[in-house]
């Protein structure tokens, strides 16, 4: 182990009897054939972020997003899932970061509550929602220039809105929470996979939720040092992962793909549909402004070649060409 990491290791480890607090992150209840689990997540921290008081409301939401980039997560602490019929062991790996899958009962709401118990941590209750058994494809959806302007390709905008923007500050895609939300149905909750870290989990839930996008659990990457990585994953790489786990957890269950042209969405989509034939209905991609524009011919040819409905455009293209598949419902916009 290299010294500097051994140094990191022994400062962060965890003391038996040292208060920690375990922060929740919605999760979601999968359907394996076994029967319904729920899948939650959580950190491991030495204290929470408080939000704090500033005269400048950007100073606000900077000092609060420097506090939880700089938490102190805790390793190696042992926190027991438990539902009303089991219950599931983790560990907090080197970021504190747990992850566990505990068998429920058959959901009768739209949600059901983990309660994760850890020595000298309050309990706490995760939440995980619940698909309706109804028949109708998932909807995965990116976050960042599909769902939320972002601006990714214009790196000090990106960086500003990300420091200093609370939820009133972020611009919402025009058209895209009603296109997911005629995609989803009226009670089914939209998976949102996302390069963004774990470290912006509640400012995004916040923003989601202030501009009326349809909930649903989000699932983001580590921003870390940590042994397996540097910094970032490659978003294709984590994409392509992390929507396979998804279709794994829902055998059978078809899916429609919501994206963007700024980054690498249709590609790791089209991959997607082509490692599980027949479950991808539509892959529906935003055509970001002011980017050069590119010839997917090759894409459109590597959808058809899988069967799947792809179109490339404004929301309001989005939207014809997934009514024109038979994937929206009348009166779900709103």
């Amino acid at each position: 182990m290299p010294v500097r990491r051994w140094i990191r290791s022994t400062l962060r480890r965890w003391v038996p009897g040292e208060p920690v607090v375990v922060v929740t992150y919605v999760g979601y209840v999968a359907l394996p054939a076994g029967g319904p689990e729920a899948r939650v997540r959580g950190r491991v921290l030495r204290k929470t972020v408080v939000a704090l008081a500033g005269p400048v409301r950007g100073w606000r939401t900077f000092m609060e997003t420097v506090a939880w980039f700089t938490t102190s997560e805790v390793p190696g602490v042992p926190v027991e899932a438990i539902s009303d019929v089991g219950s599931a062991h983790a560990v907090s790996d080197e970021e504190g970061y747990i992850e566990a899958r505990v068998r429920v009962s058959p959901p009768t709401e739209s949600r059901v509550g983990v309660k994760l118990t850890a020595r000298r941590a309050p309990d706490t209750v995760a939440a995980a929602y619940v698909v309706p058994a109804d028949g109708r494809p998932l909807v995965v959806s990116d976050i960042d220039d599909t769902v939320l302007i972002t601006g990714v390709k214009e790196r000090l905008k990106m960086v500003g809105r990300t420091l200093i923007g609370d939820p009133t500050d972020r611009e919402v895609v025009d058209g895209m929470p009603d296109l997911l939300r005629a995609l989803a149905g009226r009670d089914s909750p939209v998976f949102f996979v996302s390069t963004s870290p774990w470290n912006l989990y509640q400012r995004l839930a916040d923003t989601l939720a202030y501009h009326d996008v349809p909930p649903g659990p989000m699932l983001l990457t580590d921003w870390g040092f940590g042994s397996k990585q540097m910094l970032v994953r490659p978003a294709l790489e984590y994409k392509v992962e992390t929507i396979s786990g998804v279709l794994d957890d829902f055998p059978g269950r078809h899916v429609v793909l919501v994206g963007d042209s700024g980054q690498h969405d249709l590609a790791a989509y089209l991959a997607i549909a082509e490692a599980y034939p027949g479950r991808v209905r539509a892959v529906l991609i935003r055509e970001v402004p002011g980017l050069v524009p590119k010839d997917h011919g090759p894409d459109f040819e590597r959808a058809r070649a899988a069967g799947v409905t792809l179109c490339v455009g404004e929301p309001s293209e989005l939207m014809a060409a997934a009514a024109g598949a038979d994937l929206v419902r009348a009166g779900l916009t709103r």
